[in-house]
């Protein structure tokens, strides 16, 4: 599959190949004429620049000056150019000059401008003289329209100028982006014009759609709605479809839906026809709602003959992804497309972001706990959404919509919790385009600043610059995409403000989904590296960085690490939370440090004058180091077995007295939240935690109890802790396993999952008990597919057994199912052929080269035990099947 094919390399700003450059004069020919060129000049345009492409299909030309200057002698520079291009309209496109003719070199440019004539100095003192002006004035700057409105209302008052119904709404229309108090003052000047006997100004409903506009820039919802009142009852005003749009979207705001309701019922009754944007508004105040409701809403616009657009389609997403109604969503990305409509970033956005969701799904986290699956399940589960949410992006890319860091951050989201590789070539990609956009920037400012552009407010828009609300105005339109994303700013919803943004940049989330990628594949470096490079690009660390980063340190038992990022989030003026604790501890639990309950001492005093508790987690995790507790001298699982007796018994004596130990610990912490003083309550991972505990020793009877006292305490066990309490029967060695499970089969809840049947096969196993061959047939009866692990412990049985027949046939089915066999699998094998030194050991030993599978201890102390699996090791070795790559190194 092609990841990136980086089209989009290509119209990012300044793209190549886009924009033929034109001399002065030079005609252009229709789209797909065959017809030349003619040049004024008689120069013929040879080389292809570069061109800065706008959100709206508008393309603006803008070569580097050096290259600007004309073949003849004149060296006059060329021009600029903007090309508008429609979207249901392609091959049509609009070409306007933004360069101003060059007379002279820049000082006479700039003597010309002090020496043209100030406009409103200059107008005649007559209404259609003013009302000319501020007509004129429409598409400057806003604060040069405000500053020419305000002196026209001086000059005007002052030399007795009468003001009409048009001068108002003219006034009006050009102070209402302003956040003062200016355009109110003109309409209580028009409302007193107005109340003149012989007045003929009366405000109209043009002039309420400005002071509409203005109470949504000034975020003044409540005057809105007054002024709404006012123009039907004082004035007599019947609003339009589009003023109500323009309260409906201030109910958007409010998430007023009884506002919203009585408002469409209000058009019903003057017979007001909805259109697209008057359900677009609806469905977004009520997006909150169960989605039946937009469902409803949505049916009815179909009914009217009201043909849905792209925000309806985006808005129907929404309440899908609320839902988590993963194939109701895409099932509306492919009726919208099949609806000839265009999807933009938004609507990819919200795609991707839910394939992010939908791995709760796949991966049994969250609300689908409950829905583990296997190990390899959940691994085809995760390719199968990298891949989707990986195609979703070339799409884009295909379609030439432009991605923002929203969507970086969801796509790397995505393969972050994948643990796929890929999320650093997205990265690289994401600055490659952050890179590119600052670099045009600068160009475009470089172009401003010499004064080369007649409209720089919307090449500043272009470029992403300025501000990009300042020309949208409420109109038919009013739920374009600009104003829905300063409605979500207002509401603080920065979420789908996100989600709309334009311009990409590597953010705080950005580098923490890095961190947390890097985490879950095992690369402390990796994430560390991330966070200096996170640190240098000027982004300070947060809280939530702190603790991901601490969460890495457990991958190496860094506690070193942990106590070093621990003190400088403190000096970075973090305030430390509960959570930051947590983790902190967490490494040391992990690591299995003893100076824990040290630290946990020291630090419940220094957070006790920050008004910072323990909490439950706190209490789980220090138990859960009673589990890992460690000290120098204690015998690991990893060391060599004794070979006397002597030896072997002072080893187990040691670990017997120091599982005593950690057990004794663990339950005075038990003890300490058991109190009625105790500051925490124990839940569901207290108990579950405390099962591993009695797994330690095998106390059976001390399971029981904590079984008994989790429903005298009402905290429901879950399928883990019972899962738990069994390996405590298996650490045992105790037949009343048997029981728990059967008493989980025959209840309702919880259900037996694919661990739990996992434990009891291992016990029967290990027992070389034949109920292990029934037991693995109920499970595939019942519906539960076993995994690798599985298929390891009836290798393990038939090895003990040292039967080939059932070996083979297991793992047969091992590959039938496409799971991936592990050294386990292959030590398995081997236990199984070693004795009688059969050829299928050099099988096994070429299959592990194919898999990258190299032998550990036990492969070697499986064949060195039987003298015929020792002749075999020989041979392998002869053969190159130990270190097949043994011809590379010494090369």
């Amino acid at each position: 599959m092609n990841l990136f094919p980086r089209k989009y390399k290509d119209r990012v700003m300044f793209p190549e190949n886009r924009l033929e450059v034109l001399d002065e004069g030079t005609k252009v020919p229709s789209p797909g004429s065959q017809g030349t060129r003619t040049h004024k000049t008689g120069h013929e345009a040879q080389r292809k620049e570069s061109a800065v492409a706008s959100p709206k299909g508008e393309i603006l030309d803008n070569r580097d000056p050096e290259h600007h200057e004309d073949h003849g002698k004149g060296g006059s520079k060329r021009k600029v150019y903007l090309t508008t291009v429609k979207k249901d309209q392609p091959l049509k496109r609009h070409t306007r000059d933004l360069t101003k003719s060059r007379q002279g070199d820049k000082r006479d440019r700039e003597k010309r401008v002090k020496e043209e004539r100030d406009p409103v100095e200059e107008c005649a003192h007559t209404t259609a003289s003013y009302n000319t002006l501020l007509g004129n004035s429409v598409k400057k700057p806003k604060e040069e329209r405000r500053h020419i409105a305000i002196r026209v209302v001086s000059r005007m008052s002052a030399n007795c100028v009468p003001m009409d119904n048009a001068t108002y709404n003219k006034l009006l229309y050009l102070l209402m982006d302003s956040a003062d108090d200016e355009c109110l003052q003109i309409y209580r000047q028009m409302k007193e014009s107005a109340s003149r006997e012989d007045s003929t100004v009366r405000p109209d409903l043009q002039t309420f759609k400005c002071l509409m506009r203005h109470c949504e820039r000034s975020e003044c919802l409540p005057k809105a709605f007054q002024l709404f009142q006012e123009m039907k009852v004082l004035y007599g005003i019947q609003p339009d479809v589009n003023m109500y749009n323009i309260m409906l979207g201030f109910c958007v705001l409010k998430r007023d839906e009884q506002q919203a309701s009585q408002l469409f019922d209000e058009m019903k009754e003057q017979k007001v026809q909805p259109n697209v944007h008057t359900y677009n508004c609806l469905m977004n105040v009520f997006s909150e709602s169960p989605a039946e409701l937009l469902q409803q809403m949505f049916e009815d616009m179909l009914k009217q003959r009201i043909q849905p657009n792209l925000r309806t389609y985006n808005t129907l997403m929404r309440s899908c992804q609320r839902v988590d109604d993963y194939d109701k969503a895409f099932k509306l990305f492919e009726e919208l497309k099949g609806e000839a409509l265009q999807p933009d970033v938004v609507t990819y956005n919200i795609l991707i972001d839910m394939c992010r969701e939908r791995l709760d799904y796949v991966q049994g986290d969250r609300q689908s706990a409950v829905n583990r699956r296997s190990k390899e399940q959940q691994e085809s589960g995760m390719r199968a959404i990298a891949v989707l949410s990986l195609s979703l992006f070339n799409e884009m890319d295909e379609k030439e919509i432009r991605p923002n860091s929203f969507t970086y951050n969801a796509l790397m989201g995505v393969l972050a919790r994948c643990a796929d590789l890929r999320i650093f070539t997205v990265f690289r990609a994401m600055k490659e385009d952050a890179r590119e956009e600052e670099e045009d920037r600068a160009k475009l400012q470089g172009l401003l600043n010499d004064g080369d552009l007649q409209d720089p407010e919307g090449a500043l828009v272009l470029a992403g610059l300025g501000n990009l609300d300042s020309n949208v105005l409420i109109d038919d339109k009013s739920g374009t995409a600009l104003r829905g994303h300063y409605q979500r700013l207002l509401t603080g919803d920065e979420h789908l403000s996100r989600q709309s943004a334009f311009g990409v940049k590597p953010d705080m989330m950005t580098y923490q989904t890095l961190i947390v990628a890097a985490d879950r594949m095992g690369k402390a470096d990796t994430a560390f590296e991330i966070f200096d490079e996170m640190k240098e690009a000027g982004i300070q660390p947060d809280l939530a960085t702190y603790i991901k980063l601490l969460n890495v340190c457990v991958l190496n038992h860094d506690t070193q690490k942990a106590i070093h990022l621990f003190d400088e989030a403190i000096e970075n003026k973090i305030i430390p939370d509960v959570s930051l604790y947590n983790a902190f501890i967490n490494v040391l639990a992990e690591a299995g440090d003893e100076l824990i309950f040290e630290i946990f001492s020291q630090l419940s005093t220094l957070l006790q004058h920050l008004n910072i508790k323990p909490n439950q987690q706190t209490y789980n995790v220090l138990i859960k180091a009673c589990t890992q507790l460690r000290r120098p001298g204690d015998p690991s699982p990893d060391d060599d077995l004794p070979t006397n007796k002597s030896d072997m018994q002072i080893r187990e004596d040691l670990i017997r007295e120091r599982n005593t130990e950690r057990t004794r610990k663990a339950f005075e912490i038990y003890e300490q939240m058991c109190k009625p003083t105790s500051p925490v309550k124990l839940d569901v991972v207290t108990y579950t935690t405390l099962m591993d505990v009695c797994a330690i020793t095998g106390d059976t009877e001390k399971a029981r109890e904590l079984l008994e006292d989790m429903k005298q305490r009402d905290v429901s066990p879950t399928i883990l802790t019972y899962n738990k309490m069994m390996n405590v029967f298996v650490s045992a060695d105790d037949e009343s396993i048997v029981e728990i499970f059967d008493v989980l089969r025959n209840g309702d809840e919880p259900t037996l999952n694919l661990e739990s049947y996992t434990i009891l096969l291992n016990f029967y196993a290990r027992r070389r008990d034949p109920a292990v061959l029934s037991l693995f047939d109920d499970m595939k009866k019942s519906g539960i597919d076993p995994d690798a692990r599985v298929y390891n412990v009836m290798l393990s049985y038939c090895a003990e057994l040292q039967d080939k027949r059932k070996s083979l046939k297991f793992f047969e089915e091992l590959k039938l199912r496409e799971l991936a066999a592990d050294i386990h699998t292959y030590n398995a094998l081997m236990a199984v052929f070693s004795e009688s030194g059969d050829e299928l050991i050099f099988k096994v030993f070429e299959e592990m080269i194919e898999n990258n599978i190299t032998p550990d201890k036990t492969t070697f102390s499986t064949l060195i035990k039987q003298k015929k699996g020792l002749d075999c090791l020989r041979k392998a070795g002869e053969k190159g099947l130990l270190d097949p790559h043994k011809d590379e190194k010494e090369a």
